[in-house]
């Protein structure tokens, strides 16, 4: 894909600001690409940031859980589980696009709009440590993602959005949240899942995420919101 100068102007200040040393910047240019723009634009084999958003996962999961497993040497594997849920969660992730500026470098077609949404800036950020792990390797991408965002990931709520449903549904009737998948998007690698938190049968809210739990816990911060609301709760 050719580059504008004014394309490379603006990947060299992100390239410098953040220490990369990316010499491939095609490479760089591809974690910031959208399908919907290479298809608007008929850019036709020019890949967008899907391949590079499925290695960028990995590693996010990976240094993330390196550093909660040295971080809380007494936490089980299920509260670990859950702390990195909610750190990886798009909502979480999105936050940490926008920080450093992605929102302004992603390019999507006109059909999504001017506003990067949240699962766009979530997978672009995924994308962008793929694309560092393919040009310097695993420990180049960890130190990225920790030099940048460690207190951040170490300050994150971790109350298990799922307990805290629970807690106030039960406030007011015995009958438990229900979470269903509701729909599987994208090939059988590379899942995102769908899943809708009910309760005494209606439906409430929905999460979408990589992972059942992580969609979970996503439905389950969303319709804890909304019963919160309902119940007039403080």
């Amino acid at each position: 894909m050719l580059i504008s100068s004014n394309r490379k102007k603006e990947l060299n200040l992100f390239n410098k600001k953040y220490k990369l040393n990316f010499k491939n910047l095609e490479l760089l240019n591809q974690a910031f690409l959208h399908t919907s723009y290479i298809f608007e634009e008929k850019l036709g084999r020019i890949e967008s940031y899907e391949r590079l958003e499925f290695l960028g996962d990995a590693v996010l999961k990976l240094s993330v859980s390196n550093l909660l497993y040295n971080s809380y040497p007494n936490s089980m594997e299920g509260k670990l589980t859950e702390k990195r849920a909610v750190i990886v969660s798009d909502k979480t992730i999105a936050e940490f696009a926008k920080t450093l500026g992605l929102d302004d470098l992603i390019l999507v077609g006109k059909c999504e709009g001017e506003i990067k949404k949240e699962s766009i800036l979530a997978c672009s950020f995924e994308a962008l440590l793929g694309a560092i792990y393919l040009e310097k390797g695993y420990k180049k991408a960890e130190s990225f993602l920790l030099s940048n965002f460690r207190d951040e990931i170490l300050k994150i709520d971790y109350i298990n959005p799922k307990a805290k449903l629970q807690e106030l549904t039960q406030k007011y009737n015995h009958n438990l949240p229900e979470y269903i998948v509701m729909e599987e998007k994208g090939p059988a690698h590379d899942k995102t899942f769908v899943v809708g938190v009910y309760y005494e049968d209606k439906f409430i809210e929905k999460g979408e995420a990589k992972s059942k739990k992580e969609a979970e816990f996503e439905a389950a911060k969303k319709a804890y919101n909304k019963l919160k609301e309902i119940y007039k709760e403080d």
